[in-house]
C-alpha cells in the first residue's frame, strides 16, 4: 500500500483562509527543535492581540484595555526543565500544573475539554514533548473537540510519537474553513520541514491572509524563547525580566 506524501509546511499553513490558531512541534531540516504558534482574527477584538515572550512563556495579551478575557489572553507556550507546552488557550497552564502535580499526560490532556464559545465550540489544541538537546521525544498532541452527534461530550484526537526525526513536523489548527462559515478542525497532520526554524516565521505570516493575520512566534525549544522569530500586527514584546513573562 502506497501512503501519500506528507505535505509541506507551507502547504499546511495554507490548506484554508481562516485556521483561527495554530500550534506546531518539530525538528528543522539541521534537527533542531522548534515551536510554533500562529494566530488569526476576524474580530477587532481577536486582532486586538499581541505577543510577550519571556525566558521560559509566551503569553497572547490584549492591546487594547487592562481588560483579560481567557478566550482570547492566555499563556501559549511554556517550557518546563525538559517539556515544552503549546497550546490555543488556558490549558497550558493548567497542564503544566497538571504535570507539576504529578499528573501523567495522557491524564492531564484526556480532562481538557473545548472552549466554551457557543456556536462554534473552538476546539482547544496542545502539544507537548519532552526535550533533551535535539532529541524530542514522547510527542503528543491533543485537540479536545465537541463530538459531532453528542456535542455536550468532547472527544480528543490524539497523536503520539517516540520520537521525531530531522525534518519532522507535527501541527494543528482550530478552525479548517473560510470566515463566513467557520469549520473546526483539531486534528493533528503530520508535516514536513524542509528549512531552517528562524525562517519558519515569516513563511507563516507571508502564508496567512493579511486581513486575518494577527501573530506569529516561533522559538527554539532549547534555549531561551526570546532568542524566537516574531511577527505581528501589533509590535510584540520581549519581557527584559529572567523569570516568566506576564501580561
Amino acid at each position: 500500500m502506497t501512503s501519500e506524501p506528507t505535505p509541506g509546511f507551507d502547504s499546511f499553513v495554507t490548506r484554508c483562509r481562516y485556521p483561527g490558531r495554530g500550534i506546531a512541534l518539530g525538528r528543522d531540516a539541521a534537527g533542531a527543535g522548534f515551536a510554533a504558534y500562529w494566530l488569526t482574527g476576524r474580530s477587532t477584538e481577536s486582532q486586538e492581540r499581541r505577543i510577550i515572550v519571556g525566558v521560559d512563556a509566551l503569553d497572547v495579551s490584549d492591546t487594547a484595555s487592562d481588560q483579560s478575557d481567557p478566550l482570547r489572553h492566555y499563556t501559549a507556550i511554556i517550557r518546563l526543565t525538559d517539556r515544552i507546552i503549546v497550546g490555543n488557550g488556558t490549558q497550558v497552564g493548567e497542564v503544566a500544573g497538571d504535570f507539576g502535580g504529578g499528573v501523567s499526560v495522557w491524564e492531564a490532556l484526556s480532562r481538557l475539554e473545548y472552549e466554551p464559545d457557543p456556536p462554534i465550540l473552538t476546539p482547544r489544541i496542545t502539544a507537548t514533548a519532552t526535550v533533551t538537546g535535539d532529541e524530542v521525544r514522547d510527542v503528543i498532541l491533543s485537540g479536545a473537540v465537541a463530538h459531532p452527534r453528542w456535542p455536550n461530550t468532547a472527544q480528543h484526537n490524539m497523536f503520539h510519537t517516540h520520537r521525531l526525526e530531522v525534518g519532522q513536523c507535527h501541527a494543528m489548527t482550530t478552525y479548517n474553513g473560510d470566515t463566513a462559515a467557520v469549520s473546526t478542525s483539531g486534528q493533528p497532520a503530520a508535516v514536513q520541514v524542509d528549512a531552517l526554524w528562524p525562517t519558519l516565521a515569516e513563511r507563516i505570516w507571508d502564508n496567512l491572509d493579511p486581513a486575518l493575520r494577527v501573530a506569529v512566534a516561533v522559538v527554539p525549544l532549547v534555549g531561551d524563547l526570546r532568542e524566537g522569530r516574531f511577527i505581528g500586527v501589533h509590535e510584540p514584546h520581549i519581557h527584559a525580566g529572567t523569570g516568566r513573562s506576564t501580561t
